[in-house]
């Protein structure tokens, strides 16, 4: 009976911030706008994701998504953004996320012959902590029918609990994980 208090005092340190950063790593709310009146709601990054491309070998490339689930019974449109040395940002065009479903969200991709010599790609933490969500919407239904359905890379949601970066312009918010 003794050893066994004696190990968990020993491994509960050591597991305790893994444990605990797990699952706040693994599914982080984000605020993204509910239809054309802007009220708030959420999405949520259920995680990050490094995959490298090795073919065709000219196009070799360190890819990073992002998998976003959709709670709302609308689908919605994510556009990511991201300004981190050597990452090539993503083109700039909303994903669509079905309703109630995951989607994967690329945010960039780091070129394979760049790493040659000069740097690694980053680790996918950097790329988290670096990206931004400059648009986000749900789309209901009425939204759905007008000529408002395309999405527009303008007028962010203000963030909560995240970290608001203001650009050069007045109306330019970026959301940060």
């Amino acid at each position: 009976m003794a050893r066994r208090p004696a190990l968990a005092a020993i491994f509960a340190p050591i597991l305790a911030p893994i444990l605990a950063a797990g699952p706040a790593l693994a599914q982080t709310p984000f605020p993204c706008r509910l239809a054309a009146e802007g009220k708030d709601s959420h999405l949520v990054a259920e995680r990050f994701e490094l995959v490298v491309q090795a073919e065709p070998r000219a196009a070799a490339r360190t890819e990073y998504w992002m998998v976003v689930r959709n709670p709302h019974p609308w689908p919605a449109a994510v556009l990511t953004g991201i300004s981190l040395p050597g990452v090539v940002e993503a083109p700039a065009e909303p994903v669509k996320v079905p309703p109630r479903r995951t989607a994967e969200v690329l945010i960039g991709w780091f070129p394979l012959d760049m790493s040659r010599g000069r740097r690694a790609p980053p680790l996918i933490e950097e790329v988290r902590a670096a990206m931004t969500i400059p648009f986000c919407e749900v789309l209901r239904p009425e939204a759905l029918a007008g000529p408002a359905a395309a999405a527009s890379a303008g007028g962010a949601v203000p963030a909560r609990r995240l970290q608001v970066v203001r650009d050069e312009g007045a109306d330019d918010l970026r959301q940060r994980f």
